[in-house]
């Protein structure tokens, strides 16, 4: 899609197989068409590829090559070449929160994978992901790897900008660092959600927190904010885990609805 000048291409990693249970105390009654016949859910592991002027960002990094019973990733760098795009053209990759599905290609084989791309992360992860973190996890070696070579950038507070029109925004809740990523251009803005909002439904069942939300009332709160802020005229939103990463928005009339 294009906001304005800018474009953003939805790529993905691979797959999220999401189990009913992902949602604790979730009814799924109506919704049973959404689960294959293994009883999970698939949805994209996602990120997003901007393009503004003369700089090129990457907005989450993806599993990386694993394959495990929730996670299957490696499909990012065929996706970024399918729009002509190699990790070395990477400028800047925003992780919006550092779980391991958002920031599993930033290091392959003790190598920056985007060896000419600045990190920016919210500085709040730091503590859980990287000091709390075992000696042996994959996301506190990356991080530890790229700050050694000064790579990383911390975003502390909102409004911080990242490249011409992006900039990121505080979303706590999911994570006490996550990042929501804006992209503004004339009239016209798009939320990268990140884990802020896990999919749509959770429009509906206002209730529907996920299993790794750390703070489950903050990120209710969050949830509900970006809600209200997507029926705006001129704003979109898209989730990392939305499914076949389309973005849409909030339209209000008997109670409100998610309009791809």
């Amino acid at each position: 899609m294009r906001v304005g000048d800018i474009e953003i291409a939805p790529v993905s990693d691979g797959h999220f197989h999401m189990p009913p249970e992902f949602f604790p105390g979730a009814d799924w009654s109506g919704h049973e068409d959404l689960f294959d016949h293994d009883g999970r859910m698939d949805l994209p592991i996602g990120c997003f590829l901007v393009r503004t002027g003369d700089t090129t960002v990457l907005i989450d990094a993806g599993y990386g090559p694993q394959d495990t019973t929730w996670l299957t990733g490696g499909q990012l760098p065929a996706a970024l070449a399918a729009h002509g795009v190699t990790p070395a053209d990477i400028d800047v990759v925003v992780c919006t929160h550092l779980h391991l599905d958002h920031a599993g290609w930033l290091v392959q084989d003790g190598v920056p994978f985007f060896p000419n791309a600045s990190v920016r992360f919210g500085a709040g992860d730091w503590a859980r992901w990287v000091d709390d973190a075992q000696d042996d996890d994959h996301v506190r070696q990356s991080m530890l790897l790229l700050d050694a070579q000064q790579r990383l950038d911390a975003i502390d507070g909102d409004g911080v900008a990242v490249a011409p029109g992006v900039t990121t925004r505080a979303a706590p809740g999911h994570t006490i660092g996550h990042q929501v990523v804006v992209i503004s251009s004339g009239d016209e803005r798009a939320l990268l959600l990140g884990d802020s909002i896990t999919c749509p439904l959770q429009l509906q069942h206002e209730d529907w927190g996920a299993m790794s939300d750390m703070d489950p009332a903050l990120a209710r709160r969050t949830r509900d904010l970006l809600w209200t802020e997507l029926e705006a005229d001129g704003t979109v939103g898209v989730g990392a885990h939305f499914p076949e990463l389309q973005h849409g928005r909030v339209l209000r009339g008997q109670g409100r609805r998610w309009f791809p």
